[in-house]
């Protein structure tokens, strides 16, 4: 398993985590389900990403530091105005954070049952999908081939 992160960036990318997706209602947060277990991994893996998420914590560290605290221990307002300035300041580390978070919160097992789905793979099964209005590709359909046969 992989361990990039310390026990102390670990323990402010959770509190990181759960700003970017807070628990609502029956839907828990990033920080809640691990996702920084994945980011761990993620980073582990690339020197650039190793350089980036060390400096972007760091950062964080720092601008919280200002607040009077450790970004833990800020308020979820105070967590969110250091957050929108790391999105200013540092924002390929910040849009990196926030991809990554995304593609591990929206694979979870638990998350995918708590908005109802079924935390499976799509294959063999499959998934329903509603049939859409497809009149707008009538103008295409009437054109006909545009393309030679190889």
């Amino acid at each position: 398993m992989p361990t990039f992160f310390s026990e102390a960036q670990k323990s402010l990318m959770t509190a990181m985590l759960d700003r970017i997706i807070p628990r609502q209602g029956d839907h828990p947060g990033a920080g809640e389900v691990g996702v920084a277990d994945y980011l761990d991994g993620a980073v582990s893996e690339s020197a650039d990403l190793r350089r980036l998420f060390s400096d972007g914590l760091a950062t964080v560290r720092t601008v919280a530091a200002r607040n009077g605290s450790a970004f833990e221990d800020l308020d979820a307002d105070t967590q969110d105005e250091v957050l929108r300035k790391i999105e200013a300041d540092q924002s390929d580390f910040f849009e990196k954070l926030v991809m990554l978070t995304y593609n591990s919160y929206y694979v979870n097992p638990t998350v995918l049952e708590s908005l109802g789905l079924e935390p499976r793979p799509p294959q063999p099964k499959g998934y329903v999908v509603e049939a859409g209005d497809l009149s707008a590709l009538e103008a295409v359909v009437q054109r006909g081939q545009a393309y030679r046969d190889a």
